[in-house]
């Protein structure tokens, strides 16, 4: 079916998270041209050294307790309350960032690299920073080099203990000689398998090992001064390594770092970036992209504007047939734009013990903010989200929306057809699908025109 015969509804629909209600839509290239948006909410969120050294206080107090279980115990549960605290602080500026953005395609692509280089909430010593890698280099390098963004990801305290790279010791280093600590693999596998060359590329265990050698030493300090990302040559492997067929003998820091940038603009790293993202936005139809986007990535070594253009500007973006399924959290937030919907604020208390009302749709639907649950991020193919279960919980909130949403409007003196109306013009215009105006018009009330609306595979497709 031809649902999005113009180019509004295709950047609209398929590149960002839907039409803001009663707002223009910049232009793909408008957007990507633009100062990167940032909601108020994000801005005001604590520094994850901010964090790291109240947690570090935090800490301190419960072991000067430590013959006193009674306070310990209390200690323990203010930990405990901090840890939901700032993890509830960051989703709630991740969806009000969601909610708010007028480019969406920004947003959507920096959350793309954000699922890339997954950070997952359920390890839950990362908990209270587990934004921080979105917030403090994505927002800060979607547009730029992802020789940077790689370097940065790979640097930053949130990735280096979610995956141990700070208790990773080189057998040969000082400490490893004193103490007989060894490498911890992990931050290293990633890298190659998810971050830059592919889990099928050319690769073996040893390449594995090797890397972990070199980017031993990579820690996170929580004392001041020297809190967040830190260098540890006692804990560095001494001497040359070998990757891929290359020897590198860089001392200390910069020899993680040269390895990260041969890796970044390796042509398997090209290739398997280009297939994530033409599979994000085209899904299987946008295959032919993938050697041209590789290729562009190439060319600019790493720069990452040229690749998005390309995507754009191909005959295979302003297809108006259906090319993906959205996930949970795209058609949420297409949904809550599309008619300036707001949950009910919770009050502090349910806050602490549960979340807001949208955190818990979010689970609901089975995609919290930052809880993949794995390195590897949230799946992203049509059959992961629309199994018959998913769709009934779509179903669920669609009408528990749709309630709020006119009783809003009412609220604001706009009568329910009316609005319900309004929204379909913002939406599809005159290219909404006849079989869903059909279904629509037959619809009793206006809440229920509302959620055949965002029911319908013209909406649920992009």
């Amino acid at each position: 079916m031809q649902y999005y015969p113009t180019q509004d509804i295709i950047s609209e629909q398929r590149f960002g998270f839907g039409p803001l209600y009663q707002h223009s839509s910049p232009s793909l290239e408008k957007q990507l041209s633009s100062k990167t948006y940032w909601h108020e909410a994000v801005t005001k969120l604590p520094s994850t050294n901010e964090v790291l050294l109240e947690l570090r206080k935090l800490n301190d107090t419960k072991r000067e307790l430590k013959q006193s279980p009674t306070k310990k115990r209390e200690v323990q549960k203010q930990i405990g309350a901090f840890f939901r605290e700032q993890y509830l602080r960051q989703v709630e500026a991740r969806n009000e960032q969601t909610l708010h953005t007028p480019y969406g395609f920004q947003e959507r692509l920096i959350q793309f690299w954000s699922n890339h280089f997954a950070i997952s909430a359920d390890t839950r010593k990362v908990r209270p920073i587990v934004a921080s890698v979105e917030n403090e280099v994505i927002r800060e390098h979607w547009n730029g080099n992802f020789v940077e963004m790689l370097l940065a990801v790979s640097q930053h305290p949130t990735m280096l203990m979610f995956l141990d790279n700070n208790l990773s010791v080189g057998p040969n280093s000082k400490q490893g000689l004193k103490q007989g600590k060894g490498l911890n693999e992990n931050l290293a596998r990633e890298i190659m398998e998810l971050h830059t060359l592919g889990v099928d590329s050319q690769y073996t265990q040893q390449d594995v090992i090797e890397l972990s050698k070199a980017i031993t030493g990579w820690s996170v300090g929580f004392k001041a001064p020297k809190v967040g990302f830190q260098f540890n040559s006692r804990t560095h492997e001494p001497g040359s390594i070998t990757l891929l067929g290359k020897r590198y003998s860089q001392q200390g820091i910069e020899q993680g770092r040269a390895c990260l940038r041969d890796l970044a603009l390796h042509p398997d790293t090209a290739k398997h970036i280009a297939r994530k993202l033409v599979q994000h936005f085209l899904g299987p139809s946008g295959e032919a992209l993938v050697e041209p986007l590789s290729q562009a990535y190439l060319k600019g070594k790493g720069d990452l504007l040229p690749v998005y253009r390309l995507l754009i500007q191909s005959v295979l973006s302003q297809s108006a047939e259906a090319v993906r399924f959205r996930t949970s959290q795209e058609w949420l937030f297409a949904v809550l734009r599309s008619a300036d919907v707001r949950f009910p604020e919770s009050n502090e208390m349910q806050m602490s013990k549960s979340g807001n009302k949208l955190l818990g749709a979010q689970r609901s639907l089975g995609q919290p903010p930052f809880m993949a649950g794995s390195p590897a991020g949230w799946p992203d193919k049509d059959a992961d989200y629309n199994s018959p279960s998913a769709l009934t919980q779509r179903w669920q909130l669609a009408n528990r929306i749709a309630r709020l949403a006119v009783k809003s409007a009412k609220s604001e003196g706009v009568k329910p057809q009316a609005f319900v109306e309004q929204i379909s013009q913002q939406l599809y215009g005159n290219a909404l699908d006849e079989h869903t105006r059909l279904v629509m018009n037959k619809a009793p009330s206006a809440e229920m025109k509302l959620s055949l609306l965002w029911l319908s595979p013209q909406f649920q497709y992009r």
